[in-house]
């Protein structure tokens, strides 16, 4: 089984929902999730990773890929908390915000919150 991707754009901020399996894929779903938000021209992405099975190992590499000059919360489920700090500090050197949540309705509250 391969990797599925549903998009949803609602004013400045889109949402990635990422099923199935990242092992071999997590760059270009990154990539690809980066220029979907090219294309629609948001600023903020919310990206959840619930459904990837096997994301640890290859989570930094997908969020990292997907970043860019965006603001981008990644929901997970707690259990990876250990490895997320490595990822949010690698996004401030390259130049972007990215944080971790464990739900969506946080994720969002920060995605807007830079809006205010």
């Amino acid at each position: 089984m391969g990797y599925r991707i549903d998009f949803a754009v609602g004013g400045r901020t889109m949402q990635a929902k990422v099923r199935g399996h990242s092992s071999s894929y997590a760059a270009i779903i990154g990539r690809t999730i980066a220029e979907e938000a090219r294309r629609a021209a948001v600023e903020q992405v919310l990206i959840d990773v619930r459904g990837l099975v096997d994301r640890l190992g290859v989570l930094r590499t997908l969020v990292l890929a997907a970043g860019g000059n965006r603001r981008v919360a990644v929901v997970d489920s707690d259990d990876h908390h250990f490895y997320h700090p490595f990822s949010e500090i690698e996004a401030r050197r390259r130049g972007y915000e990215l944080r971790y949540f464990y739900d969506a309705d946080s994720a969002m509250a920060w995605l807007h919150a830079a809006e205010d």
